[in-house]
């Protein structure tokens, strides 16, 4: 059962040499931009939307790379996440704060270790032109899955407490 649906943005540097990822309040984990869909939002302007939010960078999406089925680290079932192949084309970066705590642009053939085997997948699926947007059901290990939900939701509250005093 599907509960959450994500966009998520691989932006790459024009000759596709490097991509742009983000580390999350889970310090030692490196991430794609992206984040959950609004109601009534487009996939890809989620994308665009939370990029902007996460990186302060503006993108414009090049294509749908595909869409990808695996369990929710927010609760129980399955979030289907949008993912989109993007370029930068304004802003600048964001100043770390208490979501975001890194950004930097990555070789891609030298990812960090700390990128899940998700976000790799996603990136390589980017740097192929395929003729239609994949289709990919992609599960975490539950021994990962569970100290994962735990973790976010312990630093989501942390979070939210302090920002109601900032």
């Amino acid at each position: 059962m599907i509960t959450r649906r994500g966009a998520m943005a691989v932006v790459l540097t024009p000759d596709r040499r490097q991509v742009l990822l983000l580390r999350r309040e889970v310090f030692i984990l490196w991430d794609l931009p992206g984040g959950g869909i609004e109601k009534n939002e487009e996939p890809a302007c989620a994308a665009v939307r939370e990029c902007r939010e996460e990186t302060g960078y503006a993108i414009e999406t090049e294509r749908l790379i595909g869409r990808y089925l695996h369990q929710s680290v927010y609760g129980r079932g399955d979030q289907l996440t949008h993912v989109f192949r993007a370029r930068a084309v304004g802003g600048k970066p964001k100043r770390i704060g208490l979501e975001i705590t890194g950004l930097r642009w990555c070789n891609v053939d030298e990812l960090p270790r700390g990128l899940q085997p998700l976000q790799r997948q996603m990136i390589a699926d980017a740097l192929v032109d395929a003729a239609e947007p994949l289709e990919r059901r992609i599960d975490f290990p539950k021994w990962k899955l569970y100290p994962a939900r735990v973790v976010f939701f312990a630093l989501r509250y942390i979070n939210d407490t302090i920002r109601r005093f900032l």
